[in-house]
């Protein structure tokens, strides 16, 4: 496989996962090429990203939000579990009364200024204390972005999308093997709506194995992704997916994707990373998923 990165958003991103709508939604940081982004409903974005398409939140409570299709030479928009986000204007939209106001990364900054629960989520310091981190090795790669996603749909990758929140950040990273993987944070009115969207993730990522052999099958590529449940708290769930990739949202080949979703009151944190098959490195024991799941609610009950 040539030396070109590609990412991947079971992310997440989505790593990560990439966004923007131009309309509505501006204000991302530069990421770098490689993290895995989520992808919002709406814009395209300039620089060396694909576009990528997004719709309002339907009213009648159907998805209508599309699984972009990024070229395999490219990382996806910037747009949440694999992708970068993409610099543009300033942001012209108002946090809703009564939701946390996050303050935007500067252009040049790695992240953004610390000071609020959603900024510090989401800094390195914090992925650094997931037990599993110094396995991998993961640095920033670009700037945390920070935007309003006021009832848009993010699609987080080809199973399962996050809507009704207010909004969101994402921060990239690439481990020492070069593998995607992205942290990200939703805030939404109230811990009602937040649980809400967390039950439909849950639904989402436990139909993740037909979803994705369905979308296998389109692409007339093996039927063989298998996803799993590898960890279950009261507030947090974890999932694996080992599958061959079919371009996209994921890179075309075959893979393991590791997806932790937690929610605590009006703020669901999500962590995903990939691990390619033609990128060799230390496997995950999906055993220490608990204590992932463990460390990233410590880590937002810290601030």
């Amino acid at each position: 496989m040539p030396g070109r990165t590609h990412r991947s958003t079971f992310t997440a991103a989505s790593a990560v996962l990439a966004l923007c709508a131009a309309a509505v939604v501006t204000g991302c940081a530069t990421a770098g090429t490689d993290a895995p982004a989520a992808v919002a409903s709406g814009a395209s974005t300039p620089g060396t990203l694909p576009p990528l398409t997004a719709t309002p939140q339907p009213t009648a409570g159907v998805d209508t939000a599309s699984t972009p299709v990024l070229p395999p030479t490219a990382p996806a928009d910037a747009t949440g579990p694999t992708g970068s986000p993409t610099p543009l204007a300033p942001a012209s939209a108002t946090p809703t009364t009564g939701t946390p106001a996050v303050p935007k990364a500067p252009d040049t900054a790695p992240s953004a200024p610390a000071g609020t629960a959603l900024t510090a989520a989401v800094q390195p310091a914090g992925l650094a204390q997931l037990p599993i981190a110094p396995k991998f090795g993961w640095k920033p790669d670009g700037p945390l972005s920070s935007q309003d996603v006021h009832n848009r749909r993010i699609t987080l990758n080809e199973c399962a999308g996050i809507s009704g929140a207010v909004t969101w950040q994402q921060q990239g990273y690439l481990s020492t093997a070069r593998n995607p993987a992205g942290q990200q944070l939703f805030s939404f009115p109230t811990p009602e709506a937040a649980h809400t969207a967390y039950q439909h993730l849950l639904a989402d990522m436990d139909a993740c194995q037909e979803s994705s052999r369905q979308l296998q099958a389109r692409q007339a590529a093996p039927q063989d992704a298998t996803v799993i449940r590898t960890a279950s708290t009261a507030n947090g769930t974890s999932w694996s997916r080992q599958w061959t990739g079919v371009g996209g949202m994921s890179a075309p080949e075959q893979q393991t994707n590791h997806f932790y979703a937690l929610q605590q009151g009006g703020v669901l944190t999500l962590f995903q990373f990939d691990e390619l098959k033609e990128r060799p490195a230390p496997a995950h024991d999906t055993g220490t998923d608990p204590s992932v799941l463990a460390a990233l609610a410590a880590l937002g009950a810290q601030h």
